[in-house]
């Protein structure tokens, strides 16, 4: 296990493990659950995350990626080895736009931090993030609708 990933109250913690926290640059990172924008278990992330200029470069089996990386979609933390058990999370208005760890129960991790966003931003009792369309009643014939309208069954 790389990092330990949780939730204290409205903020996001990963604390590094073992000797990764001595080599990283930080050994713990605390954000806003508002922040994120997206979380997601990504096996792939080194793909998906540019990193810098070299990040076209097949990675190999074997290596690692700990602390603090600046590249073309600015300021990343990461802390994986192989990947396989990797969650991702995007953030919007903190210093890091990619937070990448390596967790225990990927799964896990993803699932209590998406029902604690949804319950953080929901206006809907529940965790939803949007109540559901109210029925619209048919347009008369020759009735213009406006362009956020979607058309009836009947058009």
């Amino acid at each position: 296990m790389w990092a330990e990933c949780h939730l204290e109250g409205d903020k996001v913690v990963v604390r590094l493990k073992g000797w990764r926290s001595l080599l990283a640059t930080k050994s713990s990172l605390r954000f806003d659950l508002a922040s994120i924008v997206r979380v997601e278990h990504d096996p792939l992330a080194r793909a998906h995350v540019r990193s810098g200029l070299r990040n076209w470069r097949h990675h190999g089996q074997g290596l690692w990626r700990l602390g603090v990386y600046h590249g073309i979609d600015g300021w990343s933390f990461w802390s994986i080895g192989l990947g396989r058990n990797a969650v991702l999370m995007e953030c919007s208005g903190e210093r890091f736009r990619y937070v990448v760890v390596e967790v225990a129960d990927p799964g896990r991790t993803v699932g209590e931090i998406r029902a604690a966003a949804a319950r953080l931003s929901s206006p809907v009792p529940g965790g939803l993030e949007t109540s559901p369309r109210a029925p619209q009643a048919p347009l008369e014939k020759g009735a213009r609708r406006g362009p956020d309208e979607p058309a009836s069954e009947e058009e």
